[in-house]
């Protein structure tokens, strides 16, 4: 995904192509490459060029955060997290009362949690799983908008561009509006005219987006936010690159959120079991460039999973670790008889460094339900 940005937002990680001011180009050891050190930035600064364009396919940029560590910045996220719930209401009341969609106030509300996730990104990727309320339709939304900012970030995306797909997974399940709640939560199979009256949301949702004279770039998203890499996704069964590229990242992120949701026809999975669903259907449902870097920048073993270690202690995934996803940073609750014990705080990946032959790993991934736990108390 080509994208313009301004060189003072450059950043290492961000794979930048050629110039994008037409008048002066870049030499060959700046351009085509990865920026790998500051020295890079300066030398493209240096060079009085505008605006590069840069690929975010290729861009991979966690390396800049975090900034501040998951306690200090999870009391933030979650004022941010309400905030943007409390956006979503005034979006979907809107709506309701036939009144005037404001992108640009809705952009302002969500400005904090995009700000969140630029400083941490953990503590707002567990409120997604952590943070559930009885409105699925608007949390799902908008945990859906956050996982989607966390995956654009990773790719290098700007700011602006974050900010656009936020507001089109905040918008793709409008059309479910116009569609009997009975049916949405129904717990049995669908018949064909029941599936055929869901899958009409995204047409519904765009063109209603369409009327309120929403950009282009989001209507196209929604509308296509359930189009799946091999042509079998609705409603026009759109395949590989035809799909427009915010949806490629959105519909991986609304998929992840729906699978760690607990919905009336069926239980909410682990995040690593949602994972592992997620990687089945490569090249079929999803990009898988896509989703790669998906993986990667959640983790095999998500923020939120409950985990027991080869010690036999048990623990909550806090922070993942791009370069080592299957060794995250735990916080340990529990000793081996799963009695609750002072919390301890351990770097799977850094403890793997020292090449120690008792070095933790994660054995097991765990329902929290199988100990009737509320994970919300051990990250909060």
């Amino acid at each position: 995904m080509l994208e313009k940005i301004k060189t003072t937002n450059l950043q290492e990680g961000m794979y930048v192509v050629c110039s994008a001011s037409g008048f002066i180009s870049l030499p060959p050891e700046l351009s085509n490459k990865t920026i790998s050190s500051k020295t890079d930035i300066s030398s493209i600064l240096s060079l009085n060029i505008g605006e590069v364009l840069i690929d975010s396919e290729k861009s991979s940029i966690q390396e800049s955060f975090p900034q501040v560590t998951y306690s200090e910045e999870i009391l933030f996220a979650r004022e941010a997290y309400n905030n943007a719930l409390h956006c979503m209401q005034k979006i979907y009341k809107t709506i309701e009362t036939q009144g005037e969609l404001e992108l640009t106030e809705y952009k302002k509300d969500i400005s904090p949690l995009i700000d969140s996730i630029d400083r941490n990104n953990s503590a707002a990727a567990s409120l997604t799983v952590l943070a559930r309320t009885d409105r699925y339709l608007l949390t799902h939304s908008l945990n859906t908008a956050i996982l989607s900012a966390i995956l654009g970030r990773y790719m290098g995306l700007s700011r602006e561009v974050i900010e656009e797909i936020s507001i089109a997974a905040m918008l793709m399940n409008v059309g479910q509006l116009w569609i009997s709640p009975n049916l949405l939560q129904k717990k049995g199979k669908l018949s064909k005219e029941e599936f055929h009256e869901i899958a009409m949301h995204p047409r519904k949702g765009s063109k209603y987006l369409l009327s309120q004279h929403i950009p282009d770039s989001i209507v196209k998203s929604v509308q296509s936010h359930h189009e799946k890499y091999d042509g079998s996704g609705y409603p026009e069964g759109l395949s590989g690159n035809d799909i427009p590229k915010f949806s490629r990242i959105i519909s991986i992120c609304d998929s992840y959120d729906a699978m760690t949701s607990e919905r009336p026809y069926r239980e909410a999975l682990t995040p690593n079991a949602a994972i592992k669903h997620l990687y089945a259907m490569a090249n079929s449902a999803f990009h898988p460039r896509y989703l790669e870097s998906f993986i990667k920048c959640v983790g095999i073993y998500p923020v939120g999973c409950f985990v027991k270690l080869s010690d036999g202690r048990y623990g909550v995934v806090t922070n993942n670790t791009p370069k080592a996803p299957l060794l995250p940073q735990v916080k340990i609750v529990f000793n081996s008889r799963f009695r609750a014990i002072h919390p301890e705080f351990i770097d799977l990946s850094k403890q793997a460094e020292q090449a120690h032959k008792d070095n933790l790993e994660i054995v097991e991934c765990i329902h929290p339900k199988t100990f009737k736990l509320e994970l919300n108390r051990f990250l909060w």
